[in-house]
């Protein structure tokens, strides 16, 4: 009896090492016919779609993907485009500065002060959507005894607005005006031109700065003999608006201060760009 149940395990056991066999023999066939059926000489690179062949448990499905692709030849270049314009407002930064004994005595004497620094300007024309608070600040005025510890001894309230000035011809006098009524600090004074104008600005230097990598590339594929094909990309790497500003530590309001607004102000854009040729 146990010598006819080794046999059957012995006949099965056989079977299956047949299949098995069968199975990677049809696999290894199927691939071989597969690249004798090419041309000789073709170079094909082949992926085998293991999902086919799990599910026909046959032959692997073979793909060709084709030849590998031709390196595109590239010249990359830079270019920069600078627009200038006349400056047509200048922003002005006025500072009322307080010291009290109590911080709610500085505090009230800033604001008055400011009311009336804000007040001359509004008398000069100045619009209410032309002024801003920009910096507001109040602290402590620390005494450090050689004996003893810090102690508070005051207070100093900052309270900064931003002006805008339409007339450059009335920069001067709205400076002095505000003096007169309190402003005590003119931190600085920036000529630029408007928003939508800067916009502007920018994309006429943007188009320029293509332009010119535009030509560079030209240039360099005429001097190698080769074709230029046309643009692969091209990204802006850098954006420069230049506005002229000037900075003040104090200003007395005696006599008349003179302002000159400068000629110009400038956008300057650089671009990369990647061209390809044949």
């Amino acid at each position: 009896m146990e010598e006819m149940l080794s046999r059957k395990w012995l006949l099965a056991l056989g079977v299956i090492f047949v299949a098995a066999t069968g199975v990677n023999l049809a696999l290894l066939v199927g691939i071989y016919s597969a690249l004798l059926s090419q041309q000789a000489g073709s170079e094909y690179r082949f992926t085998i779609v293991e999902e086919g062949f799990a599910k026909n448990l046959g032959t692997p499905v073979l793909q060709d993907t084709g030849q590998a692709e031709q390196q595109m030849k590239t010249i990359s270049v830079t270019g920069t485009g600078v627009v200038k314009a006349r400056p047509d407002r200048a922003v002005l930064s006025l500072s009322v500065v307080t010291q009290a004994d109590t911080a709610e005595e500085a505090i009230s004497e800033n604001a008055d002060k400011m009311d009336r620094v804000v007040k001359a300007v509004r008398n000069m024309g100045i619009l209410e959507n032309q002024t801003e608070t920009s910096a507001y600040s109040l602290s402590p005025i620390w005494e450090y005894p050689k004996e003893g510890s810090p102690r508070i001894v005051g207070y100093t309230c900052s309270n900064t607005i931003r002006v805008t000035v339409k007339n450059l011809n009335k920069v001067g006098e709205v400076i002095d005006v505000a003096v007169v009524a309190g402003a005590n600090q003119v931190s600085s004074i920036q000529f630029t031109i408007s928003d939508e104008a800067m916009r502007q600005l920018g994309l006429n230097a943007l188009s320029l700065a293509v332009k010119d990598a535009a030509s560079k590339a030209s240039t360099i594929a005429t001097a190698a003999g080769v074709t230029l094909v046309g643009p692969v990309s091209i990204s802006i790497s850098g954006y420069s608006p230049y506005v002229r500003s000037y900075a003040f530590e104090s200003v007395s309001g005696i006599a008349p201060t003179p302002i000159l607004s400068p000629e110009e102000v400038s956008v300057t854009v650089s671009v990369s760009a990647v061209y390809e040729f044949k």
